[in-house]
């Protein structure tokens, strides 16, 4: 027999007084990915993502980072991100959100402080370590095992406290102070009537330095961020609400639903409805 001992008192992760809510649990694999979830935030949710194999870019508030087995990423509250997959681009990988967090010294939900570099590349049996918890977090909440399951993030928690106390392995570079404004003003008005030109003008730069230095900083053009901020916010109504197509591509700035069903074809790689249709066919399938 072998027996391990508890060699010192427990004192939960992050220095937290409560237990945190789990909100969900998620795998994608490779085949999966090529139907990608678009640039979205979480208003209230902290969302931990492992990517376990594939290579790509993710996009994480403002800033483009590489994306391959043994990253884990962690996205505060309200932080847009975007995981970029497709076709050329297989990403696997776990995902937990949750929400109720209160990290002492931090805002509510949020696991790091603002604006620091959200990724982690941790070693190979940390990476397994990791991919195992995920794997028993999403059987048992599959199952129906709620409560335990809460009690397993503490666990998953305490494995992320032990790397984030480490340096980052790839930190990315500091936004640029150009780029953040394009991108909060982007952030802020997606929806509506977007003009380049009017956006350089306000900041008394050119269209052409703007573009410029908005695609160094986050590998996307004004334009294609505009464009993944809508489809992105279009897949959380598809996915959240049970408003009509025609209504939700009002919502994100499409006049003509035509060109907004092929807009999101196109990024995503199958039309709305599909899109709702499959995702609530998985959700179901999962719930079994």
């Amino acid at each position: 027999m072998i027996q391990c001992f508890v060699k010192k008192e427990y004192a939960p992760p992050f220095g937290l007084a409560h237990l945190p809510r789990l909100f969900s649990v998620s795998r994608t694999d490779a085949e999966a990915s090529v139907h990608p979830r678009v640039m979205h935030a979480h208003g209230d949710l902290v969302e931990l993502a492992l990517i376990c194999g594939g290579e790509s870019v993710y996009f994480v508030g403002g800033v483009a980072y590489p994306a391959r087995r043994g990253d884990l990423f962690i996205y505060n509250s309200g932080v847009v991100h975007d995981e970029r997959s497709g076709p050329e681009a297989r990403i696997a990988s776990y995902s937990l959100a949750l929400g109720g967090l209160l990290v002492p010294g931090l805002r509510e939900n949020a696991l790091l402080p603002d604006g620091a570099p959200p990724v982690y590349h941790v070693s190979e049996a940390e990476t397994a370590r990791l991919e195992r918890l995920y794997a028993v977090l999403f059987d048992e909440l599959k199952a129906g095992n709620e409560d335990g399951c809460h009690h397993l993030l503490m666990a998953l928690l305490s494995v992320v406290q032990r790397i984030a106390a480490g340096e980052h392995a790839d930190g990315g570079e500091a936004e640029n102070a150009l780029s953040r404004r394009v991108k909060d003003y982007i952030d802020a008005h997606f929806a509506e009537e977007f003009s380049l030109q009017t956006l350089a003008d306000s900041l008394h730069v050119s269209q052409y330095y703007l573009s410029h230095v908005f695609k160094d900083v986050t590998g996307y053009s004004p334009l294609q961020y505009v464009l993944r901020r809508r489809i992105g916010e279009a897949q959380t109504l598809l996915i959240t609400t049970g408003l009509p197509v025609t209504q939700i591509a009002a919502r994100v700035g499409y006049d003509n639903p035509s060109h907004f069903n092929a807009q999101f074809a196109k990024a995503v790689g199958m039309p709305p409805r599909t899109f709702r249709r499959e995702y609530v066919q998985q959700q179901e399938i999962e719930s079994l």
